[in-house]
């Protein structure tokens, strides 16, 4: 029976599984699902010279007796507003992400199953167990039935924390268990923080902030509207930024997508870390190591090292899967 590690942010849908003793598969999808009726249809055509895409077909899955598709991009929605709000993960496009999850296990019984909250909503003992609750037990899936038998709930952040230690040097092993580590996570609707002194969570400095990717994104978006006319290309960044391509189409003209996101962030990402600073006044000590991750870490990474002068800073391998890979580790306890 596998273990699952399961970040469903508000950008990608990140996967880890496997079993007790062997290393974590990874899969990783868009986390936009919407009604069937919503979704654009992939036409599939091949460009001269044989050049084509292959076509993203999403997974389609039954929520509340509708059928939805997920893990798509968002420009292939029209007519429906994803969830941008602090209930999400009681949603029907969360539940339809998880739905498609469970149907990419190749058992139809899940050990445990890890997964995570905003850093505020994971400190709420009822909004942990409401989402415990809605994971576990048996599920209908697209390849049939799924049994959740345990389910746990982490602050988002941790499961950074946990990828970092599983595979740390001996020097980071060093300050993670004598010193103080922040560990930032940069999602798409939040930023997460928290606080670990000597390995342990301080449960007084842990916090949110609004301020993430999300409003970069609509900032730079507006400043494209701005200079180049027409609508503000949100759907268009987030699709650029997916596929990790440096520039994208507006109003049938390149533009170089870092510029505008670092402008962006020049302007927020102080915002962000305001209210970190007052978290950490609370604290007697001093921060030993950054650890920052998720998918708009590059953009913080500049105002982090200026908050933190000489404060090493660390990032995963690959940091829009270490919650993920850190959730599977954590189920395996």
């Amino acid at each position: 029976m596998p273990f699952v590690g399961l970040d469903i942010g508000y950008s990608n849908l990140k996967l880890a599984w496997g079993q007790a003793g062997g290393r974590a598969r990874l899969q990783v999808l868009p986390a936009m699902a919407a009604p069937k009726a919503m979704v654009a249809e992939t036409l599939g055509v091949t460009a001269k010279g044989g050049r084509s895409t292959p076509p993203e077909e999403g997974i389609e899955v039954t929520v509340n007796g509708e059928s939805w598709i997920a893990g798509i991009r968002p420009s292939r929605v029209s007519g429906w507003q994803r969830a941008l709000h602090a209930d999400y993960p009681a949603s029907d496009s969360d539940q339809a992400l998880w739905l498609a999850a469970l149907g990419q296990m190749p058992s139809s019984r899940i050990e445990c199953l890890v997964t995570g909250l905003p850093v505020a909503q994971a400190m709420d003992p009822a909004r942990r167990e409401a989402l415990r609750q809605r994971l576990r037990g048996p599920h209908q899936t697209p390849r049939g039935w799924v049994e959740v038998a345990d389910v746990r709930i982490l602050a988002q952040p941790i499961g950074t924390f946990i990828d970092v230690l599983m595979q740390a040097e001996p020097e980071v092993l060093d300050r993670i268990s004598e010193g103080t580590v922040l560990v930032l996570d940069v999602g798409f609707f939040s930023v997460d923080w928290a606080l670990l002194v000597g390995g342990d969570l301080r449960r007084t400095t842990t916090g949110t902030s609004l301020e993430a990717m999300s409003v970069l994104i609509e900032q730079a978006a507006g400043r494209i509207a701005t200079e180049r006319g027409g609508q503000p290309p949100v759907a268009a960044i987030e699709r650029a930024l997916a596929e990790a391509r440096a520039t994208m189409l507006a109003r049938g003209q390149r533009v170089t997508l870092a510029l505008y996101l670092e402008q962006a962030a020049a302007e927020r990402v102080p915002i962000a870390l305001e209210a970190l600073r007052q978290d950490l006044r609370r604290e007697h000590t001093e921060v030993d190591l950054i650890l920052l991750t998720g998918g708009g870490a590059r953009w913080f990474a500049p105002a982090l090292g200026a908050l933190f002068p000489g404060v090493p800073l660390q990032q995963p391998v690959d940091p829009v899967s270490a919650n993920a890979r850190g959730y599977f580790h954590y189920a395996r306890r």
